[in-house]
């Protein structure tokens, strides 16, 4: 009877103990297979006056297509007004990677340091909070540098309508370091359309664009301008003085006089035709330094920037004479598009091939840098634990001013002996007159009787089969070299490339447009109905959207042989939509569903015209 207790204790104790066990588990399962999410937040400019607003950045990253909103924390010295929200969603064997980034535009009433914390988002119960930024104001004025208000009077020392103001953050890099080109359209005044950009000559630079920001408000000498950025990525090819052109925008804007001598009934500010101008910006030297001979690696080949080097096999284990790929991946900041390949060196126990590389593109805090793999083909002449040696990759670090080498870990291989292999040096030798005994049983052995030998059936090379089978591979190789020359075609020419993507670009702004035919939101509807329209004719006669007039719509759709009616009816539309984006209040839901009707109408008149 005593023993009674003690053995429902035990039974408690284990049922208890296995039910903890089971609960850890399933916790441990559960956190493993549930996504991490990352919250990142930046800031556009860290310092503003209180005449400027900041872009404040949150991007939510991780594993899953549901990605929440973040919650952004009391800010009382700003005003906040939401800026929408981007999305970015790849596939990478078989995984998800999503990333949205929520824009927020900070409007500043007192000057100070203010720090921005505890920015949060809650998925499946739990609290992923980001980084912390500060945000500096300024007194007005007070962050506007000198060069910046010189460039911003005339000659008598009035303040310009406008002005385009370029800059380089760095006068004296190396050879194939980055320099980071600003333009900044900086006017004060009303301006009709969209500004039209002549790219800066940047001969002796391998460009990237890094993006387009704006507008957004800063103050110059007592007034008030919008402000239009745009960066790029240079890096320099060549030493030297390296000289950065000027670039032109053209635009239409008011002029002193139509604005002195409004017209009374011009309620909307559009009735003037404006005055077309031209504004340049200066041109700039960069010196280039050459890169330094001291310390320099032998394998070293001409690649500048930071980076990683990793290597992963596909498998560990292998059958002699059996391929394994291996891909080193090098990941870091640079002009990742001319990083070298890592030098293989000969190895005795391996045939080596090149198969592929890719790369992949990353702008990150206005440095260009991003991925790149190059795949290896291993094949191993021999049985046992053989090992693919480290590989080295130098590279120059224009940072600190030195060479650095990143190397990766050898690789391990376990190579399997295959029936009926023998290497060279293991084939037995046999005497002249030695015999051959009965079991041997890889030997066959010469057929006394052979038999009919006369001609059975027809040739093998006449056969059908036969000529399809070997016939497919030639077809295939045809294909392939069909499509990768219209890739290159894609890829080098843009005007084709904008011209293929024309009507799927339409089709999705007017699926757009669609999305958004309620009074409630007319005015993003006639915006994305018109700008469809746009966007076809500038991408099928591969011209700058911005800035296209009635006039000059008209002018390259008559020179496209295009039917009269339907150049009136587009540009009827094109009015239709201006009007309506100004006047939201007198559009009806009528007038929104016959302009979605007219503006597909016209969409497939237009998809017929022979451009």
């Amino acid at each position: 009877m005593t023993g009674r207790p003690d053995m429902r204790h035990f039974v408690r104790t284990a049922y208890f103990a296995s039910l903890l066990a089971i609960l850890t588990a399933a916790g441990m399962v559960s956190a493993q297979t549930s996504p991490q999410l990352e919250v990142v937040v930046t800031l556009t400019q860290e310092t503003i006056s209180l005449d400027e607003q900041a872009i404040l950045e949150v991007e939510v990253k991780g594993s899953t297509q549901d990605m929440p909103s973040p919650s952004l924390p009391t800010l009382p010295m700003f005003e906040i007004y939401s800026q929408g929200r981007s999305t970015n969603i790849s596939y990478v064997n078989g995984v998800v990677e999503a990333s949205v980034t929520n824009r927020y535009l900070l409007v500043p009433s007192k000057a100070g340091t203010y720090p921005i914390e505890n920015i949060s988002v809650v998925y499946q119960n739990r609290r992923y909070v980001g980084n912390s930024v500060t945000l500096t104001v300024v007194s007005r004025g007070a962050s506007v540098s000198p060069q910046l208000e010189r460039r911003a009077l005339d000659t008598v020392g009035n303040s310009k309508d406008y002005f385009l103001e370029a800059s380089v953050d760095n006068r004296n890099p190396y050879v194939s370091q980055q320099v980071t080109l600003t333009l900044k359209l900086f006017i004060a005044v009303q301006y009709y359309g969209s500004p039209e950009l002549v790219e800066p000559t940047t001969t002796g630079f391998w460009t990237e664009l890094l993006g387009t920001r704006g507008p957004y408000q800063q103050r110059v000498n007592d007034r008030t301008y919008r402000v239009i950025e745009r960066k790029y990525a240079l890096f320099p090819t060549a030493t030297g003085e390296q000289t950065i052109g000027r670039a032109t925008i053209t635009v239409t804007v008011q002029s002193r006089q139509q604005n002195q001598r409004r017209d009374p009934f011009d309620i909307f500010g559009m009735l003037g035709a404006g005055e077309e101008v031209q504004i340049r910006s200066q041109s700039l030297t960069v010196n280039v330094k050459s890169l330094p001979v001291e310390g320099r690696p032998g394998d070293f080949s001409g690649t500048v920037g930071r980076f990683t080097l990793k290597a992963t096999p596909t498998k560990r284990e292998v059958e002699v004479n059996q391929p394994v790929s291996v891909n080193f991946l090098i990941n870091g900041v640079g002009n990742i598009k001319s990083v070298a390949e890592p030098v293989i060196p000969d190895l005795p126990d391996f045939r080596v091939y090149k198969a592929s590389s890719n790369e992949s593109v990353s702008k990150l805090d206005e440095r260009l840098g991003g991925t790149r793999t190059f795949e290896e083909v291993f094949i191993p002449k021999r049985p046992g634990q053989l090992v693919v040696p480290a590989v080295s990759f130098s590279y120059f670090d224009p940072e600190a001013g030195q060479y650095r080498t990143a190397r990766t870990e050898p690789i391990t291989l376990n190579v399997i002996r295959t029936e009926g292999y023998a290497a060279a040096q293991e084939v037995p030798y046999s005497a002249p007159d030695s015999k051959i005994s009965a079991d041997a049983r890889d030997i066959r052995y010469i057929k006394e009787d052979p038999g009919d030998l006369g001609h059975r059936e027809g040739l093998l090379l006449t056969s059908p089969l036969y000529l399809m089978v070997n016939a497919a591979p030639v077809l295939a190789l045809m294909v392939a070299v069909l499509l990768r020359r219209r890739r290159e075609k894609l890829s080098g020419d843009i005007g084709y490339a904008r011209s293929r993507r024309a009507s799927r670009e339409a089709r999705r702004r007017l699926a757009r447009a669609a999305q958004l035919a309620t009074v409630s939101t007319s005015e993003q509807f006639f915006g994305e109905s018109g700008q469809a329209l746009l966007s076809f004719i500038s991408d099928k006669l591969n011209v700058s959207p911005h800035g296209l007039t009635s006039d000059r719509i008209q002018d390259l759709l008559v020179d496209h042989s295009a039917d009269p009616k339907l150049v009136q009816d587009i540009l009827a539309f094109l009015d239709r939509c201006s009007f309506a984006r100004y006047a939201p209040a007198s559009v009806s839901q009528s007038d929104i569903d016959q302009a979605l009707a007219d503006a597909e109408q016209l969409m497939m008149r237009l998809e017929e015209v022979r451009f």
